[in-house]
């Protein structure tokens, strides 16, 4: 498990398929970190815990995105010794401070005491330095419609909000917005550089590797490209379609 969040960029990935094995490969590939997703893929809670476990014994930062915004999982995520954690779809200041209060220990936060739990060593850490610890964890919101990234700047003003992640999926979906278009690429540029004199963290998506160097160029702090699932499906279609001499149809 590691301490303070960096901030020069990182590279990441989703992690959707729920086993250890896919972990160990990402490790093995050299990325950064990973983000668990309960989001969007069924993870429950003893199953992000085991993924938790195997990224960061692959030397890899443990994220989990949160399944809402509720934050009744938000205690037990961080003390299996998560990282930090993502909250989905941010949509407004209140639950923005609200969801990054839990993250905080007592008394600047809500965070309860756990130092025998997985993220105290089992009570075998000091307490001070389990509460140190936490505090330092990634603390970022999804901010994912047009309206709300152009209020940005008041998010990352929130004492604990300690980085803000730009969905660009559900903003195309909401407002038909596309990544490559001018306002899109000018507000993307604006978030890093926001983000950056404030001090704090910025995360990102890429649906490649050419999109994600643009992004670490920007100065984002975690750039994710791709996801477990898709990495390998797409390799597998490759292969099948170099075998037959043709492209792969999915099915």
């Amino acid at each position: 498990m590691t301490g303070s969040e960096p901030t020069t960029g990182l590279v990441g990935t989703w992690v959707k398929i729920p086993s250890l094995e896919t972990v160990e490969l990402l490790g093995h590939a050299g990325f950064d970190f990973v983000v668990i997703d309960m989001e969007h893929a069924p993870h429950a809670l003893d199953t992000t815990y085991r993924l938790i476990f195997a990224a960061q014994a692959m030397g890899m930062r443990a994220y989990v995105r949160l399944a809402d915004r509720q934050g009744s999982d938000v205690q037990r995520l961080l003390d299996s010794g998560a990282d930090g954690l993502l909250v989905p779809q941010v949509g407004d200041l209140e639950t923005a401070a609200r969801m990054t209060r839990q993250m905080v220990f007592a008394p600047a936060g809500e965070r309860g005491l756990g130092a025998t739990s997985r993220a105290g060593s089992w009570g075998l850490m000091p307490v001070q330095d389990y509460v140190a610890k936490g505090n330092a964890g990634l603390r970022m919101i999804q901010l994912e419609a047009w309206e709300v990234l152009q209020d940005a700047a008041n998010y990352l003003a929130l004492e604990h909000v300690g980085g803000v992640f730009v969905g660009l999926g559900d903003l195309f979906l909401s407002s038909g917005r596309r990544p490559d278009e001018p306002e899109t690429r000018e507000m993307v540029a604006t978030v890093a550089r926001l983000a950056s004199e404030a001090g704090k963290l910025s995360g990102i998506a890429a649906g490649g590797a050419a999109e994600a160097r643009v992004y670490l160029d920007l100065g984002y702090t975690h750039v994710m490209v791709g996801n477990d699932a898709t990495i390998f499906g797409r390799a597998a279609a490759e292969l099948v379609g170099e075998v037959r001499g043709g492209t792969a149809e999915p099915r």
